[in-house]
C-alpha cells in the first residue's frame, strides 16, 4: 500500500504514488539487479533480524523516487543496501513480494491499481527479459480488465 514515506528515519520517500509503483516495478524485475533479504544481525548483537533490499548493480542510480537511502554493500555481489524494515514488510505483505531474487510478477500485478500499470511496468520492462523459462508476460496487452499471460 502506498505511503509517502517509510522507515523510522524516513529512509524511503516518494513525491507521489507514481514513484512508489515505479520502484515496485524495478524491484519486481527478477533479473539479478536486486533481491530482498532477511539479514540475521541479531547474531551479531543487533536487536533483531533486518529486512533489506540488496542492489546488485554497481551502476545503480536513484532516478526513481524522491529519497532512497543507500548504504554500502558487502564488497562482493551487493553494491548497495536499502535498510528499511517498514518498506520491505509493506511490499511483502501488501504486494506479494518474497525474499530472494525471484518475484512472482503475476501475484504482484494483482496488487497494482489498474490506472498505475503503465507506471509499474516502466521500470519492470527496463532491462527486463520477457522470456523466462519458457513463459512470457505480454505487458503490451494489459487492458483495464486484466492482463494477458502466456505460457
Amino acid at each position: 500500500m502506498y505511503k509517502k514515506s517509510f522507515g523510522k528515519y524516513q529512509q524511503i520517500q516518494f513525491a507521489n504514488e507514481n514513484e512508489f509503483y515505479r520502484l515496485l516495478g524495478y524491484l519486481a524485475k527478477s533479473d539479478g539487479s536486486s533481491s530482498l533479504a532477511l539479514e540475521h544481525n541479531e547474531k551479531q548483537g543487533a536487536w533483531a533480524q533486518e529486512k533489506r533490499i540488496h542492489i546488485h548493480k554497481h551502476n545503480f542510480t536513484n532516478n526513481i523516487c524522491k529519497k532512497l537511502s543507500l548504504t554500502a554493500g558487502n564488497g562482493s555481489n551487493i553494491a548497495y543496501r536499502i535498510n528499511c524494515n517498514d518498506f520491505v514488510e509493506n511490499i511483502c505483505n501488501d504486494h506479494g513480494f518474497v525474499y530472494g531474487y525471484q518475484q512472482n510478477i503475476n501475484e504482484i500485478l494483482k496488487t497494482i491499481p489498474i490506472n498505475l500499470y503503465k507506471i509499474f511496468r516502466r521500470d519492470l520492462i527496463y532491462n527486463f527479459c520477457f522470456i523466462k523459462e519458457n513463459a512470457c508476460i505480454d505487458f503490451h496487452n494489459i487492458k483495464a480488465v486484466g492482463m494477458s499471460v502466456c505460457k
